[in-house]
């Protein structure tokens, strides 16, 4: 008798966890078969010089998606920071009324060692067909740092952050 009551009890511990574990908060990102998110970044010191010129300075830099909470991979190419914006959340995503297009945001922080920027990312998502949630392309339109919105161009946002004599922002 107590081998079934053991199992009951084990099914339900399970089923427990198992529904504990799903959540609104679970990140969905935008499903796309087309993706151009482009972001490149000068990073220039207090004399003008190129910071990603310094490897210690590369090996500190850590970009990471707030709504994925992962870390993005980046390369340095012409003097430039590159990587990709971070999908925002399906949810997140305004709709136009027929469902052919819909405009979001997501947001993300370089880390330089201990100091952060933070980036607003807005995207364009547009359908193959409506009214579908997937499949279609997203464009990075602009992004905000610092109170200042830089758009796209030629593929990319592109901006520049500047240092001080300390490595601050």
């Amino acid at each position: 008798m107590k081998h079934p009551f053991f199992g009951i009890s084990v099914l339900a511990l399970i089923s427990a966890l198992l529904l504990s574990s799903c959540s609104k908060d679970e990140y969905i990102p935008v499903q796309v078969s087309k993706k151009s998110l482009n972001i490149e970044i000068e990073c220039v010191g207090a004399k003008g010089e190129n910071r990603l010129a310094d490897k210690a300075f590369i090996d500190k830099i850590k970009i990471e998606g707030e709504n994925s909470h992962s870390n993005i991979k980046f390369t340095i190419s012409n003097n430039r920071l590159c990587f990709e914006a971070d999908l925002p959340d399906q949810n997140d995503m305004k709709w136009s009324k027929d469902r052919c297009e819909a405009t979001g945001m997501s947001k993300m922080t370089i880390k330089f060692g201990k100091q952060k920027a933070s980036l607003n990312c807005f995207v364009k998502y547009v359908a193959n067909r409506a009214p579908l949630v997937s499949g279609g392309s997203v464009t990075l339109e602009e992004v905000e740092y610092k109170g200042t919105t830089y758009k796209r161009s030629a593929g990319a946002v592109s901006f520049k952050i500047q240092f001080n004599k300390d490595d601050r922002l």
